[in-house]
Order: structure tokens, then sequence, then C-alpha cells
């Protein structure tokens, strides 16, 4: 089989095979979590027309991408993103990589808008791992001044933050008052953030989702509501490469 790419609108590559079927008449996708992309073409086909029909899959293909990410043990392979938006932050960063001799992969913030992944390229697990573990960076030194400021226009107090990567919660508050904040809300539009760092916060007076809970909500965010509706659709907003758990 031969392969080649096909570049998504969010700047992720994803290789995909082509076969050749004598008795096919048609040109077939298939996308699965074990052989990712393969596009079956009849024999004889122009391969010079294939890359325009592929690229008219895109939307196809992210959206199946999604799916899997969501819900296989086994994501679809996929190369590692040159590109992604944040857009709580109204920030696009372009990723570049460079193959090291290193045992070490790491991550850093090279510019305004630029981040270097050096060592084990090849590997794309390892690569998705420490792009995780820099959106955890970025969420630290975002999301936590940002909880503090609301802390301070809401006079709503809480015990620490910690900012992790995890798989169904946007946030959740302790007993003891601790906030827990999930990076992955990077990625949702801004309003979108604030109600949850606000529903957090008044988990600090509610732990609980009583009408006293929503009430105080409510006061500090008039949107409430909505939004709390609009965020069952968030994961929509996030690259596949990011719903994937971070296992290197």
């Amino acid at each position: 089989m031969a392969v080649a790419v096909l570049e998504l609108a969010d700047g992720r590559r994803i290789p995909y095979r082509i076969a050749v079927s004598p008795r096919s008449h048609n040109i077939r996708f298939r996308l699965s979590a074990r052989s990712g992309l393969v596009v079956t073409v009849p024999r004889g086909f122009d391969r010079s027309r294939l890359s325009a029909i592929v690229d008219g899959k895109r939307d196809w293909v992210a959206h199946h991408l999604e799916r899997f990410a969501a819900t296989s043990p086994s994501p679809v392979s996929l190369t590692p993103p040159r590109e992604f938006k944040l857009l709580a932050l109204a920030e696009t960063w372009r990723v570049e990589y460079q193959a090291m001799p290193a045992k070490a992969t790491g991550a850093h913030t090279a510019g305004s808008g630029r981040i270097v992944v050096a060592g084990q390229v090849e590997n794309v697990a390892t690569c998705h791992a420490v792009l995780h573990r820099w959106l955890a960076r970025r969420g630290r030194d975002t999301l936590a001044p940002w909880l503090e400021r609301l802390s301070g226009e809401t006079g709503l107090r809480y015990a620490g933050v910690a900012i992790k990567g995890q798989q169904t919660r946007w946030g959740s508050c302790s007993a003891r008052g601790g906030i827990n904040l999930n990076y992955k809300l990077l990625f949702l539009p801004r309003e979108w953030v604030r109600y949850v760092l606000v529903h957090e916060l008044c988990h600090t007076a509610e732990l609980n989702h009583s009408p006293r809970f929503w009430d105080l909500v409510q006061r500090f965010e008039p949107q409430a509501q909505e939004i709390s509706a609009t965020l069952r659709n968030a994961r929509a907003y996030l690259p596949a490469w990011v719903l994937q758990p971070a296992t290197a």
C-alpha cells in the first residue's frame, strides 16, 4: 500500500494508506482505531486526482477522529499537531519538532506563539505527552491567576488550586475549599471558562447543586444557565490529540 498525508483544518497531519481493489468501482474511505485511515481506489484510477478528493473529506475525518478519541481505548494513529489555538487566551501556537539523540523529550516556549518539541520526536505518543505537560504549565500560568482575580471580585475564598488533565470534569472543589481546574479549559471560549471558575468558587460556599448554589452562581454569572447547557458539547472544541490520555 502507498502512504500519503491529509492535513486537517487545524493543522493536524493524518497519514493514510492507499489500497487498490480490482473489484471496486468507487473510491471508499475506511477509518478505524486499529488501521487508521485507508482509502481504496479502483484499479487504473488516476492518482493525480486523489489528493483533492481526500482533501474534500477533511471534515468527515476530523469528526470520526474526535469520536474515536472519546470512545476508543486504542487511539487512531495521529501525527503531532503543527498548530493549535487556545480560545480562552486568544492565542495561536505553532509547534516545531527537532529530532535529537537525547533520551528525554521536552516542549518549551520559544518566543511568542512558538513551541519547540525536542528529543525523540518520531514517537507520536511522547510528543503528545510533552504537549500535555506544556498545556498544564500554561494552565498554571493563566488559569490560577484568573481564579485569584475572580476570587477577589466575588469575595469567595478558596484554599488552593491544582491544574490537572481530567478526562471528564472541567473543574471540581473539595470540602476543604481546594479547587482543581482542567488545563483543557484553555481550548474553550473565554466566557465559558469564566463560568467554570465562578462555578467552582461558588462551591466553596455551597458544596452542592441546591437552589441556593445556583442563585449564588447566577449572581456572578447571569448567563450561567445558558453556558451550563452549552458546555455539554464543549468537547467538540478539543483537538483529537488533546482528548487522548497522555500516556507516554
